[in-house]
């Protein structure tokens, strides 16, 4: 396209042959600003939003392109989309005057006083950035005076982030919480399962668990057919037998009907506990420890830079400080022996108990180490002392394979059953071994 104004030189075909695009960063504030000038001054606004009888002046295009609500109001035939004056019923003058003034200068203020009406009306009108200001503000309110009507809140307008910020909250607090009236009485049974069964539950013994299950329980009537629901969530097997003998089964017996079943709970964890090798095959939900996280350990070995010295030491990783912690010891100093896990118990078998790993110092022995109560038990020992060998869980067994021992190179192969704590020879490698 030719340039109209006549200039004295004749123009070139082309000015340049570089091309360059130009951004203004401030361009889409100072449209918005200029809105919002209109706004205030009523300047070609085509619609009036009411709300608790208060009117408010906006233009259709902004709304429809901030609010799928609006969007859709305006182009699927709806009536409101011809309509000058549209009422919005569910929404509130506080809540609906912060919205329109977010829309139209990107600001928002909240406090204790209009969260609510402004959460209210941002979750209506689907102005989801809006939602998302009014659960950060929210998740930094939490406190033990408030968190069960937040709570309530999340529930209501599906808010999933701030409903799993109450609950973390809560399991941190829930040796706390967990006792005062206002849990007892209004946490719903879905809850009090979700928060009994976690894995994340901080700073509250089993029994207390217990305790704080027994009481909710027994706050209504009502609540006596959930007994079952709710106990089963209980780790028993982490209480120590004789308090499931002398205070826990006692206490659940006088609280709860027969009928509700929870004495085959208890049943189960005696049963636990007296099938001591048994054990990692009993392995359930109820007998596991309540950590959220898979811990790195080493176990024993050499130390020193000339490896003139054996350790008995066991050390877990920590990976948030980047340093190795002190978790246990074992019965006794060791090197060159085999680790595994069955059942989450920690098995050490064989290795040897002095510097030299000719194999004239192995051993047979085999530990098991119990987390929970921080205790090694001596199972029973291999049919051959083996050091560097191969030690493995298949399925319900442990399998110990070759090695070495006074005797040389082994080609032995046995298995150990938990449930007998018994090793049994099969056949051997086609080859010795090492």
């Amino acid at each position: 396209m030719e340039c109209s104004r006549q200039t004295r030189v004749s123009r070139p075909h082309k000015i340049s042959e570089s091309s360059k695009v130009y951004q203004c960063e401030e361009h889409s504030s100072l449209v918005l600003h200029s809105l919002n000038e209109q706004r205030q001054k009523g300047l070609f606004c085509d619609i009036v939003l009411v709300a608790d009888e208060q009117r408010f002046h906006a233009h259709r295009n902004l709304l429809a392109s901030c609010s799928d609500y609006f969007n859709s109001m305006f182009t699927i035939g709806m009536r409101e989309a011809h309509e000058k004056e549209v009422e919005l019923v569910g929404a509130s003058y506080i809540g609906l005057k912060a919205v329109i003034e977010f829309l139209y200068n990107c600001d928002l203020s909240l406090d204790g006083g209009n969260i609510d009406y402004v959460l209210e009306t941002a979750h209506l009108l689907q102005i989801w950035k809006v939602v998302d200001f009014c659960c950060d503000y929210l998740e930094n309110e939490v406190s033990e005076e408030n968190y069960l009507y937040l709570q309530e809140l999340a529930s209501i307008y599906s808010l999933e982030r701030l409903g799993s910020y109450i609950d973390s909250f809560i399991l941190q607090n829930y040796a706390t919480l967990s006792f005062t009236t206002e849990y007892l009485q209004n946490i719903c049974a879905q809850k009090l399962c979700q928060y009994l069964s976690s894995s994340h539950v901080q700073h509250v013994s089993e029994h207390d668990l217990l305790q704080s299950a027994l009481q909710w329980l027994t706050q209504f009537p009502e609540r006596e057919c959930l007994a079952y629901q709710v106990l089963q969530n209980i780790r028993f097997q982490l209480i120590p037998k004789s308090d499931l003998h002398h205070s826990v089964k006692p206490a659940v017996c006088s609280l709860l009907p027969k009928e509700a079943n929870c004495e085959s709970l208890i049943e189960e964890a005696v049963h636990y506990h007296n099938n001591v090798s048994f054990q990692p095959l009993l392995q359930n939900i109820r007998s596991t420890l309540r950590t959220g996280i898979e811990r790195l350990l080493f176990v024993g070995g050499e130390v020193s830079e000339h490896c003139l010295e054996l350790s008995d030491d066991v050390c877990c990783l920590d990976t948030k400080n980047e340093q190795w912690l002190s978790e246990t010891q074992l019965p006794a100093r060791r090197s060159h022996h085999c680790v595994t896990v069955l059942g989450n118990f920690i098995f050490v078998a064989g290795g040897s108990f002095s510097r030299d790993n000719g194999g004239d110092a192995a051993s047979n022995l085999l530990y098991r180490y119990d987390p929970r109560w921080n205790q090694w038990i001596k199972m029973a020992s291999m049919n051959q002392r083996r050091v560097d060998f191969y030690l493995a869980a298949l399925t319900e067994k442990l399998v110990a394979i070759g090695g070495r021992n006074e005797n040389g190179a082994l080609s032995s192969v046995e298995f150990y059953c938990p449930q007998q704590d018994l090793w049994t020879y099969v056949s051997e490698l086609p080859r010795e071994r090492q």
